[in-house]
C-alpha cells in the first residue's frame, strides 16, 4: 500500500482550499491531515464560511471503517464547525469511496460528490 499523502493548495482569489489525497490513510493519519488542513484554512484569514473546499480523492485508497469514523467525528466536532467551508465537494470515481463519503454526510449533509474536477469546481464557485 502507498503511504498517505495530503497536498493543500490555496487559491486566494476564489477563496478555494484544494486538498489532494492519495495513498492509504489510517485513523491516525486522518488526525494529522486534519490539523494541516485547519492550519491552511486559518491562514486564509477569512471569516467562517467564506471559503469553499475541494477534496480530490481520486488517488485515495479505500479507507478502513475506523478512518471513515474518525473523519466523520472531525466533521461533527463542534470546535471544528467554525472552520467549515461554505461548500464542500469531493471528487472520486470509486463506487466504494462514494459509499464511504455518503457516511460522512451523517455529520455534514451538504457534502457534494463528483466524478470530475471541472464539475466540482463549477459547483463550488457558483453563487
Amino acid at each position: 500500500m502507498q503511504p498517505p499523502v495530503q497536498t493543500i493548495r490555496i487559491d486566494r482569489a476564489h477563496k478555494l482550499v484544494e486538498v489532494h489525497l492519495s495513498g492509504f490513510f489510517t485513523a491516525e493519519d486522518a488526525a494529522w491531515t486534519g490539523e494541516e488542513l485547519r492550519a491552511a484554512i486559518l491562514s486564509l484569514g477569512l471569516a467562517p464560511g467564506e471559503h469553499v473546499t475541494l477534496y480530490d480523492a481520486t488517488e485515495l485508497n479505500v479507507a478502513p471503517n475506523a478512518t471513515v469514523e474518525a473523519v466523520k467525528s472531525m466533521f461533527a466536532n463542534p470546535s471544528v464547525r467554525p472552520l467549515w467551508a461554505r461548500k464542500v465537494a469531493i471528487i472520486t470515481r470509486s463506487a466504494l469511496a462514494r459509499l464511504q463519503i455518503r457516511r460522512l454526510r451523517e455529520a455534514r449533509a451538504d457534502i457534494a460528490i463528483f466524478a470530475e474536477r471541472d464539475a466540482a469546481v463549477d459547483w463550488l464557485l457558483a453563487a
